[in-house]
């Protein structure tokens, strides 16, 4: 588990021959809202998720999306002395699912988190914070004779920090109960900083 120090500047060798191999992600991503959390904490580095927890009776929900069209990322921008870094999540939902739209109509203008899980590992990613949240700007549909489904991009629109690293642990269980099990989410007690029970 990463330290909670201060960052000081260290040598980052090549960890494997295949470090850049594209790794495996679940075919959903736990998608919340800013305004349902009430305790979002990074540690001194600036990157490593330690503490979130969200307000008793609120869950994240999870969205089946097509897994070699998903992008969780940053990209780098701004002036000297105020560059930051802006949340993306692009990917495509199969389908014209009426929860679907439903999704998106009540969504439209929130401010919402997202979090990739990897197949592999316990090292998520998430993606907006509670001051640079994401918002969906682009949900293109198509039902056609070649493609039927959405086609989503969400995105932050202030500079904040890196994507965030969050243990699995810390990310509470979704209202889906056989998601929550494809996912390897546990349940995190009301208030809680992270931990199964």
């Amino acid at each position: 588990m990463p330290t909670d120090d201060l960052y000081s500047p260290v040598s980052v060798p090549k960890k494997t021959d295949n470090a850049g191999r594209p790794k495996g992600k679940a075919a959903y991503l736990v998608v919340f809202d800013w305004d349902d959390v009430t305790s979002y904490v990074r540690n001194k580095k600036g990157v490593q998720v330690v503490t979130f927890a969200f307000v008793p009776g609120k869950k994240p929900i999870a969205i089946y999306h097509t897994q070699s069209t998903r992008n969780v990322y940053h990209t780098s921008t701004g002036e000297d002395d105020a560059r930051g870094f802006i949340h993306n999540a692009d990917f495509d939902i199969p389908g014209s699912d009426l929860e679907v739209s439903e999704f998106f109509e009540n969504n439209i203008n929130k401010r919402l988190g997202v979090i990739s899980i990897p197949i592999e590992g316990t090292d998520c990613k998430i993606a907006g914070t509670p001051g640079s949240p994401l918002f969906i700007t682009k949900d293109d549909t198509e039902d056609s004779a070649k493609k039927n489904g959405h086609s989503v991009q969400m995105k932050s629109s202030i500079p904040a920090g890196v994507l965030g690293h969050i243990e699995k642990t810390l990310i509470p269980a979704t209202d889906s109960a056989t998601i929550n099990a494809i996912l390897g989410l546990t349940v995190v007690a009301p208030g809680s900083t992270g931990g199964g029970i």
